[in-house]
């Protein structure tokens, strides 16, 4: 029996706007550009009228902290990071997260109209791992530490002092060194990482990750 997308509790990032979707397969999304990151989107609710997105509110700026496998959102291209910049045509920046659970509740048609923000300076890199220099880059607290010559991973350009974010399309931030390695390692001889400059990362996605007591209140969509 399947399980509906609002049952399923993995947050992981969207890559795109062009979806394939086979029996038995996961999702594939790839995001197109868009000009200067912008995207204006109009997003059909799923059950119990939500789109699949939880923000929150960092620095006046109300941002995308989780978007849930398979939900409208997610198809559409939403990721991790993502900044909301309006909902139906209101200007969010500065914006209390109260404000926009209200604009949510105010809406009774069967989908939300979006202008969205690119999250900043990310990069995706597939990587093989090599029968006797395995993946060939060392990871601490997330982080790049050290990759290895002649490797796939420098070959794709991974380089030290950038922030692993996502695993194969899951967001990893505030997991454990061991937790993120186990994802690495669990899936065949290829891995797909996306990461980000440690400059954005500490600015931004560090926020972004749950925290025990965390002063700042999430709104689902």
């Amino acid at each position: 029996m399947s399980i509906s997308w609002q049952q399923q509790h993995l947050f992981v990032p969207s890559a795109g706007s062009a979806v394939t979707v086979e029996p038995g397969c996961s999702v594939r999304i790839s995001r197109f550009p868009a000009a200067n990151g912008i995207r204006e989107l109009l997003v059909r609710k799923g059950e119990d009228d939500k789109i699949g997105v939880t923000v929150k509110r960092v620095e006046g700026k109300i941002l995308i902290c989780g978007v849930v496998r398979r939900s409208p959102a997610y198809l559409a291209g939403l990721r991790y990071g993502d900044e909301l910049l309006s909902l139906e045509d209101e200007p969010l920046l500065g914006k209390e997260l109260d404000r926009v659970a209200e604009l949510i509740r105010k809406n009774v048609r069967n989908s939300i109209k979006l202008r969205t923000k690119d999250r900043p300076g990310d990069r995706y890199v597939t990587i093989g791992r090599d029968v006797e220099k395995g993946y060939g880059f060392r990871f601490a607290h997330g982080e790049i530490t050290f990759v290895r010559a002649n490797t796939s991973a420098q070959r794709q350009g991974l380089e030290r002092k950038l922030q692993i974010i996502e695993v194969n399309e899951e967001v990893v931030v505030g997991m454990k060194d061991e937790t993120i390695e186990a994802i690495i390692c669990g899936k065949g001889d290829t891995v797909s990482l996306c990461v980000v400059p440690m400059k954005v990362y500490r600015q931004l996605f560090s926020r972004l990750s749950p925290i025990k007591h965390d002063a700042h209140p999430l709104v689902e969509m």
